[in-house]
């Protein structure tokens, strides 16, 4: 299977290094500069980085910030749409190693298309604003709170078979 293949190779030390490196750096980015930005102009963060926001919530917060709000939002979209990419290599890569080619690694594929999904519906919720699809929300607001709780999992084993690997 090709992915494996790829997985094999990004499970090498220096390639998972990097990738850790690259995601590292794509979240100070977002933490440091695109986020604050949002904030400040809708006196809250993206809901990509809140746990959970209800559909009327993220309504306000779309409404609050006005235009700059969507205009700094669509970046920030766009620059999300290869942080997926870069974390979810490194985490399976990383589960991959781990596990000694087990299929531990699915878990962060799992976290990437639930980002993925979010990215559309907050996407089709830019581009319809302020007449945008309610199921759009409703399926986002779903959809963060199962990224985060699939990261948190990506973790939690993680370090489970990395606990396991140093009692051998």
């Amino acid at each position: 299977m090709r992915l494996e293949k790829l997985l094999e190779e990004s499970s090498r030390p220096v390639v998972l290094w990097g990738l850790g490196l690259a995601s590292v750096l794509f979240l100070l980015v977002f933490g440091a500069v695109i986020t604050p930005a949002i904030e400040a102009v809708a006196g809250g963060p993206p809901p990509d980085v809140v746990f959970y926001q209800t559909p009327q919530q993220f309504a306000e917060w779309l409404q609050r910030g006005g235009e700059e709000v969507r205009r700094l939002y669509g970046w920030f979209l766009v620059a999300d749409t290869f942080y997926p990419l870069i974390y979810g290599l490194f985490f399976a890569a990383l589960l991959w190693r781990l596990s000694m080619g087990g299929k531990a690694w699915q878990l962060a594929v799992y976290a990437v298309l639930a980002d993925y999904l979010e990215n559309l519906m907050h996407a089709l919720i830019l581009l319809g604003y302020p007449s945008y699809p309610e199921w759009a929300v409703r399926v986002a607001t779903v959809a963060t709170p199962l990224k985060w709780g699939l990261l948190l999992l990506v973790l939690l084993r993680a370090g489970w078979l990395w606990r396991l690997g140093r009692r051998r």
